[in-house]
């Protein structure tokens, strides 16, 4: 029997009892003459009898793919995947789905899991292969971004850094003025003039200043 013939034999049994499960093999035989406008409407007719036949809701998908439908395709083919997450067709045909809108990351993840389902694919490893080549050249490598603790340390260790020199700075004054009332006390025991010890001026704390700015 050629296509056509099968074609118009399904088409008879289909037509003498709408709820036979031969419309499966009619709507995918009108997508495989490309006739995809009559492959989802016989599709969307039988589903409402059979809404779990699975292969006919993948060859709507396809259909709606074709007719450039990819929001309906996508919703029907994801139905599929969701019931039965190993159906090579639904994973092929949203990969090919994916691809034809340019979404390359998404068609690899699809493609790859269709990839795993039939490992003796040569065919599908090599599209794999060659959409792996295409990802990389788009997709430019991840920056690792700073850390927060990275980030914290560094701040940490400036923090630090400015604390340490203001206690230098602190330690040398009062060294003077230790050294000033001293030498005060000598002079006046030898009856000379003493200096103001009030001339001595605590470093200012660049570090609290910059922080209070």
């Amino acid at each position: 029997m050629g296509e056509s013939s099968r074609l118009e034999e399904l088409k008879r049994r289909v037509e003498a009892d709408p709820a036979s499960i031969a419309f499966a093999s009619l709507a995918e035989e009108y997508r495989r003459a490309a006739r995809f406008e009559e492959a989802v409407e016989a599709s969307r007719a039988g589903l409402r009898f059979h809404p779990t036949y699975v292969s006919a809701r993948v060859t709507l998908g396809r259909s709606l793919m074709e007719l450039g439908l990819f929001d309906q395709a996508e919703r029907e083919l994801h139905v599929v995947a969701r019931s039965t997450p190993d159906n090579l067709a639904a994973r092929r045909a949203l990969g090919d789905l994916y691809w034809r809108q340019g979404e390359l990351g998404r068609a690899l993840e699809q493609l790859r899991t269709a990839a795993g389902l039939a490992p003796g694919d040569g065919e599908l490893a090599e599209l794999v292969r060659e959409l792996e080549v295409e990802v990389a050249a788009v997709e430019p490598p991840p920056v690792e971004p700073v850390t927060a603790t990275a980030a914290t340390g560094a701040a940490g260790a400036a923090y630090e850094l400015e604390a340490s020199a203001a206690i230098q700075a602190l330690e040398k004054f009062y060294r003077a003025i230790v050294k000033r009332r001293a030498a005060g006390q000598a002079a006046g025991a030898a009856g000379l003039p003493v200096a103001g010890l009030d001339e001595a001026q605590p470093p200012a704390d660049t570090s609290e200043h910059r922080r209070a700015s």
